[in-house]
């Protein structure tokens, strides 16, 4: 098995990183699968963008995959995860995880960072409505505010699990 990402920002990497070195297995971005992987059994991670897990239609193309990981500023739900699954149209017979990740703007170049610029204010104002916020929900409006991780091993345990 491999771990194949696709990342941004650098956030997706960093859990595809912790990720590779937890289940002693190699990890390649996306672009760079050397041709003796492809058609393996793959994790794929990938960065969200307007509810899409950005690179799992090619990750599905080059690899067999056994687990895809969404990762994004969103505190997680299984809601979040169900979406992912239905609009990526992934099989059930793939686990699907969403991973809170991180946020950086001076990251982000071009179209991205002015539909961010929007998105974040529109986050930062229904969290600041919250008379109280759970942590993750803390991490997002930090990053909505313009930088921010929550980036863990820790998160990583049901991704584990399932794959153990």
């Amino acid at each position: 098995m491999i771990v194949v990402y696709k990342s941004n920002t650098g956030y997706t990497k960093q859990y595809a990183k912790m990720l590779s070195s937890k289940l002693d297995v190699p990890a390649y971005s996306l672009d760079e699968v050397p041709e003796c992987h492809r058609g393996r059994d793959a994790v794929f991670l990938g960065w969200l963008f307007a509810g899409s897990i950005v690179g799992y239609k090619k990750a599905a193309r080059l690899c067999r995959l056994r687990a895809v990981c969404g990762v994004g500023m969103s505190p997680p739900s299984q809601k979040l995860t169900d979406a992912l699954r239905a609009k990526m149209g992934i099989p059930s017979s793939v686990g699907v995880f969403y991973l809170q990740g991180g946020f950086d703007m001076e990251k982000l170049s071009g179209p991205f960072k002015l539909v961010m610029k929007y998105k974040c204010r529109e986050i930062a104002e229904r969290l600041s409505l919250r008379a109280e916020l759970s942590p993750e929900e803390q991490a997002t409006y930090q990053m909505a505010h313009g930088e921010g991780s929550a980036v863990s091993e820790a998160n990583l345990a049901e991704v584990l699990a399932y794959l153990r």
